[in-house]
C-alpha cells in the first residue's frame, strides 16, 4: 500500500484540471448518430440501423461537398462564377459532385469536381494513365503535376491525388487554351489535401 500512494499522487497530478474558462464540449451529431446506430443494432432493429446509416452517410457527403465548394471560388481572375450546384450521386453508389459555371464575356466553362464516387473510381486509372492516353491519341497537359487529358476539343479531364476527378467543359465560344488556362488557376494542391 505504501508503494502505491506515491504512484497515485503522481497520477493525480498528471490529470488535467478543467479551467473555469473552458466551455463544455458540444455533442458531435455524427458521433451521437453512430451511438444511436449501435443501440438500434444491439436491439436488432435493422430497419432503424439502415435508415440512420443513410442519414449519417448523407451528413458526411454534405461535409465533403462544402470542402469541394470552397475550392471553386466565386471568381477566378476574369472568370466570374455562377451559383454552385451539387449533384446527387446516390443512384450511382454515392459520392460528392459539385459544379460551378464560369463566364468571361461570351466564353463559358463548367468545372465539375467528383469525389468519393465508386463509378468514377473505376475510370480514374484510365484517365490518370498518361501513356495509355497518348496511345489513344489524346492530347495531354501537365497541370500542377497532374496529367490532364483532352476529350475532343471541348472537355479537359484530370485526376487529382488518384481519387478526385476534375472535369472542365467549354461552351461553343471557349477554346482548348481557355480550358487549360482555367485548370491551371484551380488550387489542385488544396484539393489533393482534402480528405
Amino acid at each position: 500500500m505504501k508503494t502505491l500512494l506515491p504512484l497515485l499522487a503522481v497520477a493525480a497530478m498528471s490529470v488535467p484540471v478543467a479551467s473555469a474558462k473552458e466551455e463544455p464540449k458540444k455533442p458531435d451529431l455524427f458521433e451521437n448518430g453512430l451511438r444511436q446506430v449501435m443501440d438500434d443494432y444491439r436491439k436488432g432493429d435493422d430497419e432503424a440501423v439502415i435508415e440512420k446509416l443513410r442519414v449519417l452517410l448523407k451528413m458526411m457527403e454534405e461535409k465533403g461537398a462544402k470542402k469541394v465548394g470552397d475550392l471553386l471560388p466565386d471568381a477566378i481572375d476574369a472568370w466570374k462564377g455562377e451559383t454552385l450546384k451539387q449533384e446527387d450521386l446516390s443512384a450511382f453508389g454515392g459520392g460528392v459532385s459539385m459544379t460551378r459555371m464560369y463566364a468571361s464575356g461570351k466564353k463559358e466553362i463548367t468545372v465539375k469536381v467528383i469525389k468519393d464516387s465508386p463509378v468514377v473510381k473505376q475510370l480514374i486509372p484510365l484517365i490518370g494513365n498518361e501513356e495509355l492516353m497518348k496511345l489513344a491519341n489524346r492530347k495531354t497537359y501537365s497541370i500542377s503535376g497532374e496529367t490532364a487529358v483532352m476529350e475532343g476539343e471541348k472537355k479537359l479531364q484530370l485526376v487529382v491525388d488518384k481519387r478526385i476527378l476534375v472535369e472542365l467543359t467549354a461552351n461553343e465560344v471557349a477554346e482548348e487554351k481557355d480550358l487549360v488556362a482555367l485548370a491551371r488557376k484551380l488550387d489542385l494542391n488544396a484539393l489533393a489535401k482534402m480528405k
